[in-house]
């Protein structure tokens, strides 16, 4: 292989070939043609005519040598078709002109036409894809190509600017050995201005009759399709649905900064203008800075945070600035689907203040004025919601919200929730509050890991091109959104549908097991909750006694007391009954597996004093079981006397539902132990202490555990002989350890929607134990277990509706877009037939797109693309 590379180096097979014309000697090669043969030079200069950039290599005898078309006297002439001489060529200035393209930077001999009907320079280069530098006497261009391929690289790798021309600069030359005409600012300038352009196109303001200064404040961004919109894709008649139903026409909100977009103090507004003057995703700069100047002179304090300790909210002044014109940005998101909402992102002085992230959220809520529901995510949201309407006073009229006649709730997100104190955990949790289906606030952090490999090219850029570069980068985000979404949601779908079915079914078992009156008072409780939540949260834990390490010491060492009793005062002799002696018999089954699992802890190396203490433990088992065994044999001669296998079984289930009972009262009393621990227990000591205690009662549950799997092995034996059905097993199940006895609220890696409940806590009985920490664990497992068939229901009605949104979404844009190509009145044919031709391009996309979506939805039988019926 590598000796065919070096032989490319040469002529190879074609250098005793003449030249297709017929010329003898061709010595002429091009490295972008598609064909490696050797051409003479006139041959090179016809071919070539239609391809200016491409790069031409001379055989000198020895090797090949690198030219250019301009060398060899090719001349690019505008203004006229290929072939056809322009009667009044004018040259660029000094015959130099330099264009850029994706592979170098070329040197071309290029005429402008001079005719009498000759368009001005602009619109001759650009009418050959070229795109110029300067509108006067520009002296360099970039292809519209390069430009394309660069702005698309950067979506997908976050280059820089600067890293690009340098690898276009090292195709040219990648020895330093050929000095090439510096054009990286010009490069800059034009990419600016491309992005800007091709903005001002693809959002259709190119056929607004009042043209780019008719903009309105972001109409150039790329929309959410799932969002409402009203008069775009909600229902006609959704602000009058029932109440139960208005959940599926709410705005989610998620609000967040990033300390990564920070921008060095270079530069100005002055020096550095934006083009975008917030019509897209940043706020208007001027405005907004001028209402942060009116603010900050009337002093106002940051106010600091009652729950944890938020350096969002405490260190808000104090975060460092040195340097820095920005110190991050703040944005508004849609927290369902990802996308970043038009004015609803600025740049953070300081830290993130209140004033920056009210405006920001002021902002963006005024393309949503008429949507009645809101649901915010906010990380400091239990701070920052406080005094949020009274702060709204200070701004200005048309950022006012009315928020009497809307239903706004505040949520922190779900990852970030478990830093607050234990009561914002339950009132702001989107685990506990309906109408939000399996939404977690999340979307701004997924979103910044997309924009921060750019924040090292930003940082360094004036405010202008930094906001009009993010600002490009953000829509680019919500198009890949758009245009994945079809997918998207299909896949939630396809994976709520069956958790619907699941989580349903735990619910229903789990209240089977529970008392109906009891059921019944919780129940109310909760419907009370979600209509006022002024009222007690049931989601939070009503009983406060501490669960202390002392207090699980003294249960263990009571129960393992009352064992030791029951077993020392068995008195069995000729008054001894036949149940009396098939109970004992059952106890001392027990005694054995206690002995069997003392004597596995203590392990091979035990002391002497254990060894004794194990021994002085199976002696007295030993003398018990000798006993047992005399009065055994005084019923042996009429063992047809003994109790029936009925009654045999009944004593068997009996003690599988203690052992069960005791295992749910042990399991609950480890898992507070634990919680005590975490919380409380420090030092290496207390620590040791404290794990000898769990260990205790770890081993307590291995033996309840044992004994109840004894009890239903039994079950199964005497089930066969008396032919007994298996409805039992049903209830008794078989117990696995690891994974049957565990806590009420045990995640098993799961998330929070998706975690069972053990079938231990499913049974009949569950509470007869009448512990007020067991009782309020029950009601709290309740409360989440109904919770989490309510989101996975509201998750299946959301997405459904949105679905349907983003198909009418995609029919409202087609028919908006078919309006436009007529809009405006151009002065030329060509310009009004190139607006009627892009106007029905951009419509038949949203066509396909919307008939695309539609055939992958359709697969699934339970999708509807109807409404919800009131």
């Amino acid at each position: 292989m590598v000796t065919k590379f070096i032989g490319l180096e040469g002529r190879g097979d074609l250098a005793q070939t003449a030249c297709f014309c017929g010329e003898a000697d061709p010595i002429y090669q091009c490295q972008d043609c598609h064909s490696a043969e050797l051409v003479c030079l006139s041959c090179a200069l016809h071919i070539h005519e239609r391809q200016p950039l491409h790069r031409i290599e001379c055989w000198n005898g020895t090797s090949f040598q690198t030219t250019t078309l301009k060398a060899l006297g090719v001349r690019f002439q505008l203004g006229h078709p290929i072939g056809v001489q322009c009667v009044n060529p004018i040259p660029t200035f000094n015959n130099d002109f330099i264009i850029i393209d994706y592979n170098g930077v070329h040197e071309v001999g290029l005429d402008f036409c001079g005719c009498e009907s000759a368009q001005p320079h602009i619109t001759q280069l650009l009418r050959v894809r070229l795109f110029p530098t300067t509108t006067l006497d520009p002296k360099s261009a970039a292809t519209f190509r390069v430009l394309e391929y660069f702005q698309m690289l950067s979506f997908e790798s976050k280059v820089s600017a600067w890293e690009f021309y340098n690898t276009v600069a090292r195709l040219t030359d990648n020895t330093g050995t050929r000095v090439l005409k510096d054009r990286y600012a010009s490069l800059l300038r034009m990419i600016c201005e491309w992005r800007f352009v091709m903005q001002m196109k693809r959002c259709g303001q190119g056929h607004h009759p009042g043209g780019i200064q008719a903009t309105e404040a972001g109409a150039c961004a790329v929309l959410c399709p799932a969002c409402p919109h009203p008069s775009r894709n909600l229902p006609v008649g959704w602000e009058n649905s029932p109440p139960e139903f208005q959940f599926l026409y709410a705005m989610f909100l998620a609000i967040d900064a990033n300390f990564r977009l920070v921008r060095r103090n270079v530069s100005s507004d002055a020096v550095d203008p934006g083009l975008n003057r917030g019509y897209a995703f940043f706020v208007e700069e001027t405005v907004y800075k001028d209402f942060l100047a009116s603010h900050y002179r009337v002093g106002n304090p940051q106010e600091k945070s009652t729950c944890s300790s938020h350096s969002a909210v405490n260190l808000a002044d104090m975060r460092a600035s040195r340097g820095l014109a920005a110190t991050g940005a703040g944005t508004v998101d849609c927290a369902q689907h990802n996308f970043k909402r038009p004015c609803s992102v600025g740049d953070l002085q300081k830290g993130e203040r209140y004033i920056n992230m009210d405006y920001l959220f002021f902002s963006s809520m005024r393309s949503s004025q008429d949507i009645h529901v809101l649901n915010i995510s906010y990380d400091i949201a239990c701070q920052w919601n406080k005094n949020l309407w009274s702060r709204m006073s200070t701004f200005p009229h048309q950022y006012h919200i009315d928020h009497d006649h809307k239903v706004v709730t505040f949520f922190v997100p779900k990852f970030h929730l478990p830093a607050h104190v234990a009561s914002c955990q339950t009132k702001f949790s989107f685990n506990f509050i309906k109408g939000v289906g399996r939404t977690d606030g999340e979307a701004p952090e997924r979103g910044w890991a997309d924009i921060n490999p750019i924040a090292t090219s930003t940082r360094a850029m004036g405010p202008g091109s930094r906001q009009d570069t993010l600002d490009d980068h953000f829509n680019d985000w919500n198009w890949k959104k758009v245009c994945t979404m079809g997918t998207t949601l299909l896949r939630k779908y396809k994976a709520a549908i069956p958790e619907v079915e699941e989580r349903a079914s735990d619910l229903k078992e789990f209240e089977a097991a529970l008392d109906p009156d009891q059921l019944a008072t919780w129940r109310k409780e909760i419907e009370m909750w979600e209509s006022d939540h002024s009222l007690t949260n049931p989601f939070e834990v009503k009983a406060r006694t501490t669960v202390t390490q002392a207090a699980v010491h003294l249960a263990l060492s009571k129960a393992e007391a009352e064992e030791i009793e029951h077993g020392v005062h068995i008195s069995l002799d000729d008054d001894i009954s036949p149940s009396v002696l098939i109970s004992s018999g059952m106890e001392l089954e027990d005694q054995q597996r206690r002995v069997e699992l003392e004597a596995r802890t203590i392990g091979q190396h035990a002391t002497d004093a254990q060894k004794i203490k194990i021994l002085q433990h199976i002696n007295a088992l030993r003398r018990r079981i000798s006993t047992w065994s005399r009065v055994q044999l005084l019923y042996m001669p009429y063992v047809s006397c003994l109790c029936s296998p009925d009654d045999i079984a009944s004593e068997d289930k009996a003690q599988a539902n203690d052992a069960l009972d005791d295992l749910r009262a042990v399991i609950n009393m480890t898992y507070h132990l634990y919680k005590y621990k975490n919380a409380f227990v420090r030092g290496q000591r207390a620590n040791t202490r404290a794990q000898g205690i769990i260990h205790s009662a770890e081993s307590r549950i291995n033996a309840i555990s044992a004994k109840y799997t004894a009890a239903r092995d039994a079950l199964i034996m005497l089930a066969s002989k008396l032919g007994k059905n298996d409805d039992w097993q049903r209830i008794l199940k078989p117990l696995d350890r690891a994974k049957d006895a565990v806590p009420l609220n045990h995640d098993e890696g799961k998330t929070v929607g998706q975690q069972n409940i053990s079938w231990i806590w499913k049974t009949p009985g569950v509470s007869n134990n009448q512990e007020e920490g067991l009782q309020d664990s029950l009601r709290v497992e309740w409360c989440k277990a109904r919770a989490r068939a309510h989101w996975w229901e509201e998750e299946v009605q959301l997405l459904r509706e949105e679905m349907r949104r983003v198909l009418s979404f995609f029919e409202w844009q087609a028919r908006w877009w078919d309006a436009q190509g007529s809009r405006q009145q151009f002065s030329s044919p060509a310009f009004t037939e190139g607006a009627v031709a892009y106007a029905h391009r951009q419509a038949m996309l949203r066509r396909r797109m919307s008939a695309w979506f539609r055939s992958l939805w359709d697969a699934v039988p339970s999708w509807s693309a109807e409404p919800p019926a009131d």
